[in-house]
Protein backbone atom coordinates (compact mmCIF):
# COMPACT_ATOMS: atom_id res chain seq x y z
CA UNK A 1 0.00 0.00 0.00
CA UNK A 2 1.43 3.37 -1.00
CA UNK A 3 2.24 5.70 1.88
CA UNK A 4 0.25 8.92 2.00
CA UNK A 5 2.29 11.96 2.92
CA UNK A 6 0.46 14.54 4.97
CA UNK A 7 2.25 17.45 3.39
CA UNK A 8 0.66 16.61 0.06
CA UNK A 9 -2.78 16.85 1.68
CA UNK A 10 -2.06 20.23 3.19
CA UNK A 11 -1.82 19.10 6.83
CA UNK A 12 0.22 21.59 8.90
CA UNK A 13 1.73 19.51 11.69
CA UNK A 14 4.16 22.18 12.87
CA UNK A 15 2.50 25.30 14.29
CA UNK A 16 4.43 28.54 14.20
CA UNK A 17 4.91 30.22 17.58
CA UNK A 18 3.34 33.39 16.21
CA UNK A 19 0.20 31.68 14.93
CA UNK A 20 -3.10 33.35 15.77
CA UNK A 21 -5.59 31.45 17.93
CA UNK A 22 -8.55 33.84 17.77
CA UNK A 23 -11.98 32.27 17.78
CA UNK A 24 -13.84 32.62 14.49
CA UNK A 25 -16.58 34.95 15.69
CA UNK A 26 -18.13 35.11 12.22
CA UNK A 27 -18.92 31.40 12.27
CA UNK A 28 -20.65 31.68 15.62
CA UNK A 29 -22.53 34.75 14.39
CA UNK A 30 -23.62 32.85 11.31
CA UNK A 31 -24.70 29.80 13.32
CA UNK A 32 -26.69 31.95 15.74
CA UNK A 33 -28.61 33.72 12.95
CA UNK A 34 -29.35 30.51 11.05
CA UNK A 35 -30.39 28.64 14.21
CA UNK A 36 -29.07 25.22 13.26
CA UNK A 37 -31.14 23.41 15.88
CA UNK A 38 -34.17 25.69 15.70
CA UNK A 39 -37.34 25.59 13.64
CA UNK A 40 -36.34 28.56 11.45
CA UNK A 41 -33.37 26.61 10.09
CA UNK A 42 -35.85 24.25 8.39
CA UNK A 43 -37.49 27.06 6.39
CA UNK A 44 -36.46 28.16 2.92
CA UNK A 45 -33.37 30.31 3.49
CA UNK A 46 -32.80 33.56 1.58
CA UNK A 47 -29.50 35.32 2.28
CA UNK A 48 -28.03 38.67 1.33
CA UNK A 49 -31.29 40.67 1.62
CA UNK A 50 -30.49 44.32 2.44
CA UNK A 51 -33.99 45.79 2.24
CA UNK A 52 -36.55 43.59 0.50
CA UNK A 53 -36.83 40.60 -1.78
CA UNK A 54 -39.53 39.39 -4.14
CA UNK A 55 -40.46 35.73 -4.33
CA UNK A 56 -42.21 34.37 -7.39
CA UNK A 57 -45.12 31.97 -6.96
CA UNK A 58 -46.32 29.64 -9.70
CA UNK A 59 -49.59 27.75 -9.49
CA UNK A 60 -50.56 25.40 -12.30
CA UNK A 61 -53.62 23.31 -13.01
CA UNK A 62 -53.27 19.70 -14.12
CA UNK A 63 -50.52 19.45 -16.72
CA UNK A 64 -51.34 15.92 -17.88
CA UNK A 65 -54.45 15.39 -20.00
CA UNK A 66 -55.83 12.67 -22.26
CA UNK A 67 -54.12 12.53 -25.64
CA UNK A 68 -55.85 14.46 -28.46
CA UNK A 69 -55.03 16.22 -31.72
CA UNK A 70 -56.03 19.65 -30.41
CA UNK A 71 -53.72 21.64 -28.15
CA UNK A 72 -55.44 22.22 -24.82
CA UNK A 73 -52.94 23.83 -22.44
CA UNK A 74 -53.54 24.44 -18.75
CA UNK A 75 -53.28 27.94 -17.35
CA UNK A 76 -50.41 28.86 -15.04
CA UNK A 77 -50.89 31.66 -12.52
CA UNK A 78 -47.75 33.65 -11.79
CA UNK A 79 -47.61 36.03 -8.84
CA UNK A 80 -45.12 37.33 -6.30
CA UNK A 81 -44.82 38.34 -2.68
CA UNK A 82 -42.48 40.95 -1.24
CA UNK A 83 -40.56 40.39 1.99
CA UNK A 84 -39.13 43.44 3.75
CA UNK A 85 -36.45 42.69 6.32
CA UNK A 86 -36.38 44.24 9.79
CA UNK A 87 -33.13 45.84 11.05
CA UNK A 88 -31.92 44.51 14.40
CA UNK A 89 -28.92 45.25 16.60
CA UNK A 90 -27.15 42.50 18.51
CA UNK A 91 -25.19 44.11 21.31
CA UNK A 92 -24.10 43.51 24.87
CA UNK A 93 -21.43 44.40 27.43
CA UNK A 94 -19.81 42.19 30.05
CA UNK A 95 -17.99 42.89 33.26
CA UNK A 96 -14.67 41.10 32.76
CA UNK A 97 -14.55 39.87 36.34
CA UNK A 98 -18.00 38.29 36.12
CA UNK A 99 -17.22 36.69 32.80
CA UNK A 100 -13.96 35.27 34.10
CA UNK A 101 -15.75 33.68 37.05
CA UNK A 102 -18.35 32.16 34.77
CA UNK A 103 -15.67 30.96 32.35
CA UNK A 104 -13.59 29.37 35.11
CA UNK A 105 -16.60 27.54 36.51
CA UNK A 106 -17.42 26.22 33.06
CA UNK A 107 -13.88 25.01 32.48
CA UNK A 108 -13.64 23.36 35.88
CA UNK A 109 -16.83 21.47 35.09
CA UNK A 110 -15.18 20.17 31.90
CA UNK A 111 -12.09 19.07 33.77
CA UNK A 112 -9.75 21.55 32.05
CA UNK A 113 -6.70 22.83 33.90
CA UNK A 114 -5.68 25.55 31.44
CA UNK A 115 -7.68 28.62 32.44
CA UNK A 116 -5.49 31.24 30.76
CA UNK A 117 -5.54 30.23 27.12
CA UNK A 118 -6.90 33.23 25.15
CA UNK A 119 -8.51 31.10 22.47
CA UNK A 120 -10.51 29.09 25.02
CA UNK A 121 -11.58 32.27 26.80
CA UNK A 122 -12.75 33.97 23.61
CA UNK A 123 -14.47 30.82 22.43
CA UNK A 124 -16.42 30.73 25.68
CA UNK A 125 -17.42 34.38 25.29
CA UNK A 126 -18.56 34.06 21.68
CA UNK A 127 -20.43 30.82 22.30
CA UNK A 128 -22.25 32.37 25.25
CA UNK A 129 -23.38 35.30 23.12
CA UNK A 130 -24.26 33.12 20.12
CA UNK A 131 -26.43 30.79 22.21
CA UNK A 132 -28.34 33.73 23.65
CA UNK A 133 -28.86 35.31 20.23
CA UNK A 134 -30.00 31.95 18.84
CA UNK A 135 -32.59 31.62 21.61
CA UNK A 136 -33.92 35.16 21.25
CA UNK A 137 -34.19 34.97 17.45
CA UNK A 138 -36.28 31.83 17.76
CA UNK A 139 -38.70 33.70 20.03
CA UNK A 140 -38.88 36.56 17.52
CA UNK A 141 -39.52 34.01 14.73
CA UNK A 142 -42.84 33.12 16.31
CA UNK A 143 -43.90 35.69 18.90
CA UNK A 144 -42.61 38.97 17.47
CA UNK A 145 -45.04 41.90 17.07
CA UNK A 146 -43.19 44.97 15.82
CA UNK A 147 -46.01 47.45 16.52
CA UNK A 148 -45.48 47.18 20.28
CA UNK A 149 -41.73 47.70 20.29
CA UNK A 150 -41.50 46.99 24.00
CA UNK A 151 -38.87 44.24 24.10
CA UNK A 152 -36.40 42.45 21.83
CA UNK A 153 -39.21 40.05 20.81
CA UNK A 154 -40.92 42.97 19.12
CA UNK A 155 -38.04 43.71 16.75
CA UNK A 156 -39.94 42.12 13.85
CA UNK A 157 -43.34 40.57 13.19
CA UNK A 158 -43.29 36.86 13.91
CA UNK A 159 -45.24 34.04 12.32
CA UNK A 160 -47.92 33.78 15.02
CA UNK A 161 -48.95 37.38 14.41
CA UNK A 162 -48.84 37.07 10.62
CA UNK A 163 -50.83 33.83 10.59
CA UNK A 164 -53.43 35.23 12.99
CA UNK A 165 -54.32 38.19 10.73
CA UNK A 166 -54.27 36.34 7.41
CA UNK A 167 -57.82 35.32 6.36
CA UNK A 168 -56.48 32.74 3.90
CA UNK A 169 -54.83 30.68 6.65
CA UNK A 170 -56.77 27.63 7.86
CA UNK A 171 -57.66 28.43 11.47
CA UNK A 172 -58.71 25.95 14.13
CA UNK A 173 -62.46 25.53 14.56
CA UNK A 174 -62.13 25.92 18.33
CA UNK A 175 -58.71 26.87 19.61
CA UNK A 176 -58.19 25.97 23.26
CA UNK A 177 -55.58 24.84 25.76
CA UNK A 178 -53.82 21.66 24.62
CA UNK A 179 -53.49 18.77 27.05
CA UNK A 180 -52.59 15.11 26.85
CA UNK A 181 -56.32 14.40 26.80
CA UNK A 182 -57.08 16.38 23.64
CA UNK A 183 -53.79 16.69 21.77
CA UNK A 184 -54.54 13.74 19.47
CA UNK A 185 -57.88 15.27 18.48
CA UNK A 186 -56.14 18.60 17.86
CA UNK A 187 -53.62 17.01 15.48
CA UNK A 188 -56.37 15.05 13.72
CA UNK A 189 -58.21 18.34 13.14
CA UNK A 190 -55.02 19.84 11.72
CA UNK A 191 -54.51 16.84 9.46
CA UNK A 192 -58.08 16.90 8.16
CA UNK A 193 -57.96 20.64 7.48
CA UNK A 194 -55.02 20.27 5.12
CA UNK A 195 -55.52 19.33 1.50
CA UNK A 196 -54.22 15.97 0.35
CA UNK A 197 -51.80 17.67 -2.04
CA UNK A 198 -50.09 19.42 0.88
CA UNK A 199 -50.01 16.31 3.05
CA UNK A 200 -48.33 14.40 0.21
CA UNK A 201 -45.30 16.69 0.26
CA UNK A 202 -42.19 15.11 1.73
CA UNK A 203 -41.59 18.04 4.07
CA UNK A 204 -45.12 18.21 5.48
CA UNK A 205 -44.86 18.52 9.25
CA UNK A 206 -46.53 19.65 12.45
CA UNK A 207 -44.66 22.45 14.23
CA UNK A 208 -45.73 22.70 17.85
CA UNK A 209 -44.92 24.57 21.06
CA UNK A 210 -43.12 22.95 23.96
CA UNK A 211 -46.28 22.21 25.96
CA UNK A 212 -47.99 20.64 22.92
CA UNK A 213 -44.91 18.53 22.25
CA UNK A 214 -44.89 17.35 25.86
CA UNK A 215 -48.64 16.68 25.79
CA UNK A 216 -48.26 14.46 22.72
CA UNK A 217 -45.37 12.56 24.32
CA UNK A 218 -47.50 12.02 27.45
CA UNK A 219 -50.55 10.98 25.44
CA UNK A 220 -48.73 8.25 23.57
CA UNK A 221 -46.32 7.07 26.25
CA UNK A 222 -48.83 4.44 27.33
CA UNK A 223 -49.72 3.50 23.78
CA UNK A 224 -46.36 2.91 22.10
CA UNK A 225 -47.34 -0.55 20.93
CA UNK A 226 -49.84 0.92 18.46
CA UNK A 227 -47.00 2.34 16.39
CA UNK A 228 -49.24 5.14 15.17
CA UNK A 229 -47.80 8.07 17.03
CA UNK A 230 -44.37 7.36 18.45
CA UNK A 231 -41.11 5.81 17.36
CA UNK A 232 -38.99 5.06 20.43
CA UNK A 233 -35.59 6.76 20.58
CA UNK A 234 -35.89 8.26 17.10
CA UNK A 235 -38.27 11.21 16.93
CA UNK A 236 -41.77 12.16 17.90
CA UNK A 237 -44.23 11.57 15.07
CA UNK A 238 -47.96 11.64 14.53
CA UNK A 239 -49.22 8.93 12.20
CA UNK A 240 -45.90 8.84 10.40
CA UNK A 241 -45.53 12.62 10.06
CA UNK A 242 -42.73 14.36 11.94
CA UNK A 243 -43.60 16.64 14.83
CA UNK A 244 -41.14 19.53 15.04
CA UNK A 245 -40.57 21.29 18.33
CA UNK A 246 -40.61 25.07 17.85
CA UNK A 247 -39.51 26.24 21.28
CA UNK A 248 -40.03 29.89 20.35
CA UNK A 249 -43.79 29.41 20.04
CA UNK A 250 -46.35 30.56 22.58
CA UNK A 251 -48.10 27.83 24.56
CA UNK A 252 -50.79 25.76 22.80
CA UNK A 253 -49.72 26.65 19.26
CA UNK A 254 -49.90 24.12 16.42
CA UNK A 255 -48.85 24.93 12.85
CA UNK A 256 -49.22 22.34 10.10
CA UNK A 257 -47.85 22.70 6.62
CA UNK A 258 -44.97 22.17 4.27
CA UNK A 259 -41.65 23.46 5.61
CA UNK A 260 -40.72 24.80 2.18
CA UNK A 261 -43.76 27.09 2.39
CA UNK A 262 -42.06 29.06 5.18
CA UNK A 263 -39.31 31.59 4.51
CA UNK A 264 -36.47 33.01 6.57
CA UNK A 265 -34.79 36.01 4.94
CA UNK A 266 -31.67 37.72 6.29
CA UNK A 267 -28.73 39.79 5.13
CA UNK A 268 -26.46 37.19 6.74
CA UNK A 269 -23.89 36.73 4.01
CA UNK A 270 -23.34 40.43 3.53
CA UNK A 271 -22.67 41.51 7.10
CA UNK A 272 -20.52 38.89 8.81
CA UNK A 273 -17.63 41.36 8.72
CA UNK A 274 -19.54 43.79 10.97
CA UNK A 275 -19.06 41.65 14.10
CA UNK A 276 -17.28 44.11 16.40
CA UNK A 277 -15.62 43.38 19.73
CA UNK A 278 -14.23 46.16 21.98
CA UNK A 279 -12.20 46.02 25.18
CA UNK A 280 -13.28 49.23 26.98
CA UNK A 281 -10.28 48.92 29.30
CA UNK A 282 -8.18 50.17 26.38
CA UNK A 283 -10.40 53.17 25.73
CA UNK A 284 -12.40 54.39 28.75
CA UNK A 285 -10.56 52.29 31.39
CA UNK A 286 -13.83 50.59 32.29
CA UNK A 287 -13.22 46.88 32.89
CA UNK A 288 -15.87 45.74 30.45
CA UNK A 289 -16.05 44.02 27.08
CA UNK A 290 -18.51 45.26 24.47
CA UNK A 291 -19.83 43.38 21.48
CA UNK A 292 -22.08 44.55 18.66
CA UNK A 293 -23.23 43.55 15.22
CA UNK A 294 -26.21 44.52 13.08
CA UNK A 295 -28.40 42.31 10.94
CA UNK A 296 -31.73 42.19 9.12
CA UNK A 297 -34.35 39.46 9.39
CA UNK A 298 -37.82 38.47 8.19
CA UNK A 299 -39.97 35.41 8.84
CA UNK A 300 -42.86 34.71 6.51
CA UNK A 301 -44.61 32.19 4.27
CA UNK A 302 -45.75 31.94 0.66
CA UNK A 303 -49.25 30.43 0.57
CA UNK A 304 -51.50 30.97 3.59
CA UNK A 305 -54.17 28.57 2.32
CA UNK A 306 -51.71 25.70 2.75
CA UNK A 307 -51.13 26.35 6.47
CA UNK A 308 -53.17 25.26 9.47
CA UNK A 309 -52.90 27.46 12.59
CA UNK A 310 -54.09 26.73 16.13
CA UNK A 311 -53.69 29.29 18.88
CA UNK A 312 -56.18 30.09 21.68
Amino acid sequence: MKEIKFDRLGFALNVDANAAYETNAEELYRAALIGADKSRSKFQQIYGVKDRVKLGLVEAASMVKPGACDFDPSDIDISQITLTVCPIMIGTAFCVEDLESSFLSDQIGKGSSDFKQPAAFMNFLYETVANKVDEELELITWQGVSSTGATYIDSCDGLEYKLSIDPTVLSAATASTVTSANVIDKLIEARNAMGVAVRRKSDFTYMVSQNVYDALADAVSTNKASGLYYVENVELKFQGVSVTLADGMSDDVIVAGSLSNFVYATDLLADTQSFNFVDFMKTTLVRKIGLRTDAKINFSYKIGAEIYFHKP
